[in-house]
């Protein structure tokens, strides 16, 4: 058995005028660096005057120094100190994400709709459907503007004015009961929604160390940091400048690693190194030669449910993705205009059904059978204008969908 892939989240058009700040790995290292240098604000008392305590995001060659006792210099070859450094060691994107795994991590979903709004169809839309039910308005439709009803309720528009026959509130005989105009009334309306592809969660780990000089420094440090906490637990709750919100969790214990062994050659140096793990996700990435994330589709009012009576043969050919495709089709497909069953695809109007056909031959007599398909719509008029030999229309039935 073999179960169909779920949709990328990325088919459909892109929308041109909307779009989200994004959420990933840049992200979280900034609203770490922020939980450090702002919100925290690391103050210690430096030859008694009060000294923000500086942060640092570990690359390079400050990382290579964080691993091992020797503090950062300036050009000047002076320590500096006290100074906190961040430094991203890992990022688990596993099933348990990193023991921080919520249900919603891995999901048989494809996208997320962040968007609905009206879209500017509607507007044309709204002068058929005639909600606020309008008598004397040449641009929406109404009865009074049928010139000719030989066809119940009529058949041919005014010149200049726009008639429907749709069976709503545009061949009504009434007025707005309420007599209130400009009420909101949502619903049979056409809608633009908005979808980005499903979120991809990751758990991010981080070392953070503090370095100091002093004892008495580093215990200040580190009351801060535990005296702040959110909540119950050993974490902070920290939002990105773009308004995406992570928890920082702190790790047991702060692992000491200091130089008190060796005085010799070294300067003293306390250090203090502790663990911090943040579940995170990356949502609408947008990067240069990539896809845009965000894709938009439309509601639709109304559903049309069709009728047809046949006097031959009719077969239906419903295919999945797992359908076995036979390859002999697709000998001329450098000539012809084959789809990925190697069938001539459909044009507009044409239904996917197909009828069986009996051709006999004005010479010989001969009688061929094959399966064609017929054309349902007019693409002008959109009226039927299959043979009434092969198909007659019964009935055609418009149910307005849900909102």
């Amino acid at each position: 058995m073999t179960i169909r892939k779920l949709d990328t989240g990325y088919e459909g058009d892109v929308p041109e005028d909307f779009n989200i700040p994004p959420s990933g790995i840049e992200e979280t290292d900034r609203a770490l660096f922020d939980l450090f240098d702002k919100r925290l604000a690391f103050q210690v008392k430096v030859k008694e005057q009060s000294t923000k305590v500086p942060v640092v995001f570990s690359t390079g060659e400050r990382f290579a120094l964080t691993r091992r006792k020797r503090a950062i210099r300036d050009r000047n070859n002076a320590l500096i100190l006290p100074i906190i450094s961040i430094h991203r060691t890992g990022i688990d994107t596993s099933a348990s994400q990193g023991g921080y795994g919520t249900p919603i991590a891995y999901r048989d979903q494809q996208n997320y709709i962040v968007r609905k709004r009206l879209d500017p169809k509607d507007r044309n839309y709204q002068k058929i459907v005639n909600k606020l039910r309008l008598k004397n308005q040449h641009n929406v439709a109404s009865r009074a503007n049928f010139a000719r009803s030989d066809i119940f309720p009529g058949n041919v528009a005014k010149s200049g004015r726009l008639a429907s026959r749709r069976n709503l509130n545009n061949l009504s005989f009434m007025d707005d009961p309420d007599g209130d105009l400009l009420h909101d009334d949502i619903g049979n309306n056409i809608f633009e929604i908005i979808t980005l592809p499903y979120p991809s969660f990751m758990t991010i780990t981080y070392e953070i160390v503090f370095w100091t000089q002093y004892m008495q420094q580093m215990n200040q440090m580190i009351e801060i940091l535990f005296s702040q906490f959110d909540g119950q637990d050993y974490g902070f709750q920290i939002e990105s400048k773009t308004g995406h919100k992570y928890v920082a969790y702190l790790k047991s214990p702060l692992n000491n690693q200091d130089n008190f062994g060796d005085f010799s050659q070294d300067e003293r140096i306390i250090k203090y190194s502790f663990t911090m793990m943040i579940p995170s996700y990356m949502l609408a990435p947008i990067h240069d030669g990539q896809k845009v994330p965000f894709r938009k589709f439309y509601s639709a009012p109304q559903i049309e449910f069709g009728y047809i009576q046949s006097s031959t043969q009719v077969i239906t050919e419903d295919k999945s993705p797992e359908t076995v495709v036979d390859y002999d089709k697709f000998v001329l497909s450098d000539v012809e205009n084959l789809n990925r069953y190697g069938e001539t695809p459909g044009e507009r109007g044409q239904g996917s059904e197909r009828l069986l056909e009996t051709i006999i031959d004005p010479f010989t007599g001969k009688e061929t059978t094959r399966y064609v398909r017929i054309l349902t719509r007019n693409q002008r008029s959109g009226e039927t204008v299959a043979s009434s030999r092969i198909t007659v229309d019964l009935q055609t039935t418009l149910d307005t969908a849900p909102d």
